[in-house]
């Protein structure tokens, strides 16, 4: 085969899982827009270097992250296409894993921990022991990570990335806005969502901020267009993780990246207004009764994580030495009724259309595993978040880009953090693996050559 049909078959096969999850007419679209990318920012290069192991897990990345729960529920369940990716990847990587690292050791306990669950209570629950303990197992994706992203070409190929999610979500944004100037589609005003997802939205607003040097100005611009699609979903959640995420961004960055925050937070908020006043005119509804209602601890969803989270907290007083245990739901709302006592399944109660998930993946572990396994949790979530100061005494000394991605990179897991105190995001595959991955990501980003200075005549290269 060829160097250029071997680079035409894998961005064909790269780009191949949109028809999986999006309808013909838009998988045809992005997949020809997403191709011009990759070959005029000569990413076919850099997917030409990955060996198939590689391949596969950058494939799935990219799909994840874009499609999130659309793509993560393709397949049959047990063996939707997260189980098959890691199951394959686990096999792939055998010999790396088995060779435990210390940095990594919490990781492995505790998806044992998660394992050893799932065979305890499997006899009773079945499947739905495996479903409740994998929010602790599918922390295997961070060793798995670890040891994908060894050399600084393999976190050179994930920014490159950052350039065709930008494009093709931009695509995504003007087709949807597009139908709804048709009429074709009816636009609510509550819960408009763009079908633009949430993780990626957010990481696209929080890379504007970072003077990343393969980031042009165009990439900027169309960047700006996440602005209207992030904040008209009025998701509270993401508000705050998203302001985090600036704050620490704005703190331990340059001057340039303090310009970048003030320029594109004016901008994106201006191109925001200009969205609402466009909308408030074809709606004609009261923005500032519907934000006071939004913000009131009344409202519909603030109250259900409330109660919902009184009532996990029961669950874990009763049970707090070895936790309520997987299979059972902890709880269930059903028309905005909360029961107590649950005595149905995931299955029952997801054909009823209830509620079965707490929407905080922290109190659920809590209430599930009990007081001593808690903490052993918390250490492997905040494991990187310990290991910023040292980062950050490297690599803001020398090579400017490198910190500017460490900077994305903090900033992402710091949202991501903060995604998980509100919704259900360790017992889901589409959010967990983005939680996961800035996990692993930033612990080997110490070991490549990206933060260590390079010396040009005694001269270190920023």
């Amino acid at each position: 085969m060829s160097r250029n049909t071997e680079h035409i078959v894998r961005a064909l096969l790269f780009l191949s899982p949109f028809f999986l999850y999006e309808n013909l007419t838009v998988a045809i679209a992005l997949s020809a827009i997403g191709l011009g990318v990759i070959f005029i920012e000569k990413i076919s290069d850099q997917l030409a270097r990955l060996e198939w192991r590689e391949f596969v897990f950058f494939t799935y990345l990219f799909h994840m992250l874009y499609g999130e729960r659309a793509f993560a529920y393709t397949g049959l369940e047990p063996l939707f296409v997260t189980e098959m990716v890691i199951g394959a990847l686990s096999l792939w990587y055998a010999r790396d894993l088995l060779q435990v690292r210390r940095i990594l050791a919490i990781y492995y306990l505790i998806v044992l921990i998660g394992l050893f669950f799932a065979l305890s209570y499997i006899i009773y629950y079945r499947i739905d022991a495996i479903r409740d303990s994998l929010m602790l197992v599918y922390a295997l994706w961070v060793p798995i990570v670890y040891h994908i992203f060894k050399r600084e070409r393999h976190y050179d190929l994930f920014f490159a990335l950052l350039k065709i999610f930008i494009v093709l979500k931009a695509v995504h944004y003007v087709y949807e806005f597009t139908l709804i100037l048709l009429g074709i589609r009816t636009v609510l005003f509550e819960g408009f969502r763009f079908g633009v997802g949430y993780i990626l939205p957010a990481l696209i607003v929080i890379s504007i901020f970072t003077p990343l040097r393969q980031m042009g100005w165009p990439y900027k611009l169309l960047s700006l267009m996440m602005f209207p699609a992030v904040f008209t979903m009025f998701h509270r959640s993401m508000f705050l993780g998203i302001a985090l995420a600036a704050l620490f961004i704005f703190f331990l960055g340059g001057r340039k990246i303090k310009i970048n925050l003030f320029t594109y937070s004016a901008a994106g908020l201006a191109l925001m207004v200009a969205f609402l006043a466009y909308y408030t005119v074809h709606l004609d509804f009261d923005i500032l009764r519907f934000l006071d209602r939004k913000t009131s601890m009344e409202e519909g969803n603030i109250n259900y994580r409330l109660i919902s989270w009184e009532l996990v907290m029961d669950k874990f007083r009763e049970y707090w030495i070895l936790g309520f245990g997987v299979g059972r739901p902890i709880m269930y709302v059903h028309s905005n009724i909360f029961y107590e006592v649950v005595n149905l399944s995931y299955f029952e109660i997801r054909r009823l259309g209830g509620n079965a998930q707490p929407h905080n993946s922290y109190l659920n572990i809590l209430a599930r595993f009990g007081i001593f396994i808690f903490p052993l949790f918390l250490w492997a979530v905040l494991k990187p978040f310990f290991r910023f100061a040292k980062i950050w005494r490297i690599g803001s000394r020398y090579r400017y880009e490198a910190y500017s991605r460490f900077l994305l990179l903090a900033g992402l897991l710091l949202f991501m953090y903060v995604w998980a105190f509100f919704n259900v995001v360790l017992e889901s595959p589409h959010h967990s693996f983005p939680f996961w991955l800035a996990i692993g990501m930033l612990l080997s980003y110490e070991r490549t050559e990206a933060l260590k200075s390079k010396v040009v005549r005694g001269i270190p290269v920023r």
